[in-house]
């Protein structure tokens, strides 16, 4: 079998104040310098930035991330009501997720989640692949995200029982260049 991921790229992990989660991981952990920056939907170049089929024009989450053992952290500070906001609320801060590069999104989403349409957050089959989801199978894209103007599309699987993990399938839209960050 032909591996789903292609590369492991970062490890997210929410917190209430990226501020004070930077400042503890470099003073305390020895562990920087940390690239803080806004996800906004309200300015360019995210001004397409789209969650769960949703428009985001506003500011999203404060983020911070480091580059470090191979990896990137990624510390999130969730704003906007979003699903890593009702996360924090639920489950308080920790690691969410890991990310991962996957060429063939739709074939694994389809995979994972038996559902046999294809998905645009644009449109109206994103809804089509939802509501195939939660008819066929108990698994549900649990985010679905794209933006940057076609260079960004992500989607989040909670796998926590087959896998302990919830997986973000990161799709290399432009397998030449490499990942765009915020």
């Amino acid at each position: 079998m032909t591996p789903q991921f292609k590369q492991l790229l970062q490890i997210g992990i929410i917190v209430r104040d990226v501020d004070r989660a930077v400042r503890y991981y470099e003073d305390v952990l020895g562990m920087g310098p940390w690239e803080v920056s806004f996800m906004r939907g309200d300015e360019p170049p995210m001004e397409d930035l789209v969650v769960d089929g949703r428009p985001m024009p506003c500011i999203v989450s404060k983020l911070a991330f480091l580059k470090a053992y191979g990896v990137e952290l990624e510390l999130i500070e969730p704003i906007a009501d979003t699903p890593f906001k009702r996360w924090l609320e639920q489950h308080g801060p920790g690691i969410h997720h890991i990310a991962a590069v996957t060429e063939k999104q739709s074939s694994l989403l389809q995979s994972v989640t038996g559902a046999e349409s294809e998905y645009s957050a644009y449109g109206q089959s994103l809804k089509a692949l939802l509501q195939s989801c939660r008819r066929s199978t108990v698994k549900d894209i649990w985010i679905r995200g794209q933006g940057l103007h076609g260079l960004m599309d992500y989607s989040f699987l909670d796998l926590r029982e087959e896998t302990g993990l919830i997986v973000e399938c990161y799709k290399n839209v432009h397998p030449d260049r490499p990942r765009a960050d915020f």
